[in-house]
Order: structure tokens, then sequence, then C-alpha cells
């Protein structure tokens, strides 16, 4: 019996990413034409302020354009899963070439009701070298990292995907309230979202047949700047405290990052420990407003046994 398609909307976030746009969207139209109907290309517009709406819609005529209320960075998907009726959604930045034969990977495996997301692979702008495979946790003195095994390119479940350029089951998203605000502006937000799949029993999959080029930290025209690397750690350090267990009793886990703020600051690193301390007064004023208490050691290696699984 022939299994009817699934719907899917390649989903694009946009600010003032023409030259961006220029490169994807040709590969995304030819995409979703080479799955066929059931598949849509959507531009989310974050309030673009350089005319980007009025070329999309001149340029590329089949192309969906939804206008964000505000410029809400990739919160704005939150808002946009809501009001859509398809059952997929494949999340891209606005920073990629999609490379041939793109979306029926990612797809395939949504036929199983418990996949979350499917992540694809990602090689660097010149397409010479992988630069993402799935992700491991790795946890050392109570310290917790979740790096890319890039010489790993065969279907397998990672830890998270990447939301740059991964399909969600739409409805599991929105049940789960979409991107925790928490993370806002960005990152480790697709790392806290597929954390929390994996604890409601959902699966998270890489797939390294589907590919983009991606140009990274293109989105964000300061990747290098002094204020992305504060972000980058306070939200990492947020997404440890809040979701992962620690096996220290709390008094001795504070007295060791004291000792750590400490160690920096003697070293001359003023702005890493700063931020360490700034994160966790923030994420003790949080605390009384948390519904979600992180894992326990024993759901954490209940979640990785699972990770290490086949696929089938």
């Amino acid at each position: 019996m022939h299994r009817k398609q699934k719907s899917v909307e390649l989903v694009i976030l946009n600010y003032n990413g023409r030259k961006h746009l220029e490169f994807l969207l040709p590969s995304a139209v030819r995409e979703s034409e080479l799955y066929g109907s059931e598949c849509s290309v959507v531009v989310i517009d974050n309030l673009s302020t350089d005319q980007d709406v009025e070329w999309i819609m001149e340029t590329f005529p089949t192309v969906e354009v939804w206008i964000a209320p505000k410029n809400d960075f990739l919160f704005s998907y939150n808002e946009y899963a809501l009001q859509s009726r398809a059952e997929i959604l494949v999340l891209l930045n606005n920073d990629l070439v999609l490379l041939p034969n793109f979306v029926a990977p990612l797809v395939k495996y949504f036929v199983n009701d418990d996949v979350f997301s499917v992540g694809a692979s990602s090689m660097d702008w010149d397409g010479e070298k992988f630069i993402s495979g799935p992700a491991i946790l790795i946890h050392h003195k109570g310290s917790y990292r979740w790096p890319y095994d890039c010489t790993i390119q065969t279907g397998c479940h990672t830890f998270f995907t990447s939301g740059g350029f991964m399909a969600v089951d739409r409805i599991k998203f929105v049940r789960m309230g979409g991107f925790d605000r928490l993370f806002y502006p960005a990152y480790c937000e697709d790392v806290d979202l597929c954390f929390r799949a994996w604890r409601n029993g959902w699966r998270c999959i890489f797939e390294p047949m589907s590919i983009v080029l991606h140009r990274h930290g293109g989105s964000w025209q300061a990747s290098r700047s002094k204020g992305v690397e504060r972000l980058l750690l306070r939200n990492a350090l947020l997404f440890q405290w809040t979701s992962l267990p620690m096996n220290q009793h709390v008094l001795s886990r504070w007295y060791s990052n004291l000792k750590v703020i400490i160690g920096r600051l003697l070293s001359g690193d003023f702005e890493w420990a700063l931020t360490l301390l700034a994160t966790w007064l923030e994420y003790i004023s949080l605390q009384p407003q948390r519904t979600r208490g992180p894992a326990t050691s024993s759901e954490l290696k209940q979640v990785l046994r699972k990770i290490h699984q086949a696929l089938y």
C-alpha cells in the first residue's frame, strides 16, 4: 500500500539576509519541488529593514513569506509553529545551501511515532570537510560538554540536532512549548529542546545523507564578538545547571565554581569570571520560577543508553 507523504515546510529564519538568501532560496525551491506537492518553502521574516520581503516575493513567487509580529530572533519559530498546519517543520538558518536530495532522508524517520527531530549534516562553505556529526555528551569533573563527532557520518541517534538545519515533528514541538526563552536570543536552545524530547521518551536522529553547506556564523554578523562569547558561556552554564545532574553536593558545587572564578580572575580573564558569576546569580534568582527540575543521574543514564542504541 502506498504511504501518503508527510506534509513538510522548509522554514527559513531571516533578518536582512538577502546576501544569504540569494544562495539558499534557489536550493530550497529545488529541493521542495523534488520532494513534491506536500513540501513548501516559507521564510519567517523578522521585520527586515532592507526590502528583503519585496525581493523574495518578486524573485521567488512560490516562496511564502510570514512576517513575524516582532524581531524575536529564533523564537519566532515558536509562534509560527502554532499557526502552521504542516506535519514536519525543517528549521533552517539563512546562511546555508541545501545539497541535492536534502528533504527525503530527513523525513523518512517520521513514520515512527517516537521520533522528535532529525538533523542534517553540514560541511564548510567550500564543501571540503564536515563540520557537524552526531553530538555526544561528555562529563568531566562536574562539567558537561556536547561536541559533534564529525568523524561519524552514518545515521544514528544524537544528543541533540542543530537548530540551524533540523526537521521537527511540529505537534511535538508545540506540545513542548518550542524553544525555551531562558536561552534568548540564541545558543543552547536546540540542546535544551532535544534533551527535553529525550526525557519525554522521543528520539533525536542524525542523518548524514541530508547535507547543507554552512557559512558558519553568517547569521550573526558579530559572531566572534565578546558579546557572543559571553552569551555562549551563559547559556551553556544555564543548560547544565537547569537540566543535567550534578553529582556533587550543592555546596561543594558552588565552592568549586567559586574556585574557578577566582582562578580566572587571578589569570586576568575577567570577562569569563564575571560572566560565570553573573550567570550563577541569575540561576539562583530563577530557581523559584522553574517548574522543571534537572534530570537525575539515573534518568540521564537511561537517556544515554537510548542514544547509544541502534536506530532500529
